[in-house]
């Protein structure tokens, strides 16, 4: 497919939405979020033990240690695994398996990453669906990683309905989304 045609497909308008949300439009407009991200406070660096810590208080049984742990998030197993050399992390907690995926699920499961899992993500690992948090270990702020967990276990929660992480969303439901898409001309 030509990328021309591509682009008529998606749509100008989930074009322009996609401008706005990466910031590109607002710096033509005058506006720098680099002079936003200036006037916040310096970031605290992560560590294990603050990690730890923020598990312990989210999480109603906590087992582990040394950036390995297993949390209890209600009914909901979720795996923390970091690595302090390559500066990531991982909240994970599994669905179900792969290979019992509709293709409807998959379909639901793209669209969501793209429009409402927000920081999480539905992934596929060692042969399960899984919904996963991804991050520089460093960076993750404290604030950051508590919506993390509740992301994570949200996409667990609303697999097979709204596949959603939130109530925060950028639209193209799945409904929304079967239709034939508007062709706009350029």
């Amino acid at each position: 497919m030509a990328p021309n045609s591509v682009v008529r497909s998606f749509g100008l308008a989930a074009l322009g939405s996609l401008v706005l949300l990466t910031g590109v439009a607002s710096v033509r407009h005058g506006f720098a979020p680099e002079a936003v991200l200036a006037q916040e406070a310096p970031l605290e660096r992560m560590t294990l033990e603050r990690l730890e810590a923020i598990l312990q208080s989210q999480s109603d049984d906590l087992e582990g240690e040394s950036g390995q742990w297993q949390a209890t998030l209600g009914e909901q197993s979720m795996l923390v695994v970091t690595n302090v050399e390559a500066d990531r992390m991982r909240f994970v907690i599994p669905i179900k398996p792969a290979s019992e995926l509709s293709v409807e699920e998959v379909q639901s499961m793209m669209l969501a990453n793209f429009h409402s899992a927000l920081d999480a993500r539905y992934a596929v690992s060692n042969g399960f669906v899984v919904s996963v948090f991804v991050h520089p270990l460093s960076t993750l702020q404290e604030r950051d990683a508590r919506s993390a967990i509740l992301q994570v276990n949200n996409l667990v929660e609303n697999f097979g309905g709204s596949y959603a992480s939130s109530a925060v969303g950028f639209g193209g439901t799945a409904a929304e989304q079967s239709s034939e898409p508007e062709l706009q001309e350029i």
